[in-house]
Formats: structure tokens, sequence, C-alpha cells
């Protein structure tokens, strides 16, 4: 389950299939679709990191054009 804290971190991007899971420790895992694809320290997380690799990932492995229309 998507907490409130983690559809803050991450923005419009949890909409398009990311999510936020932890290791128990000092890590925060960024998932899209349930493959990672970043990690993070706790500590070193922070809203515009998390939003800025969601968008960095669309670019570069689903073509993504920068836009935030609604997925269909």
């Amino acid at each position: 389950m998507t907490t409130e804290v983690q559809v803050q971190g991450l923005g419009a991007y949890e909409q398009w299939g990311f999510t936020l899971d932890h290791d128990g420790s000092m890590a925060v895992f960024l998932l899209h679709e349930g493959e990672l694809v970043a990690r993070f320290s706790q500590t070193g997380a922070t809203e515009e990191s998390l939003q800025e690799e969601c968008a960095r990932h669309l670019t570069m492995k689903h073509g993504w054009d920068d836009c935030m229309w609604q997925r269909h």
C-alpha cells in the first residue's frame, strides 16, 4: 500500500506506477512498476531528487516527452 508520505514525495509520478520501498535501514528504493530505478539514502532523498529520477527513468527507458497528461 502506498502511504501519503510516498505520494507526496513522488507527486504526480505515483500515478505513473512509481513506488517507494525501504530496507528497514537507511536505504530508500524507487521502483517503477516493480523494477528498481534508483537507491537513495533516507537522509538524502528529497521530493525533488525522487521526482527528477522518475522523469529521467521515463525519458531514458520509455521515451517519455516530459508531458504529464493522464495515462489511458
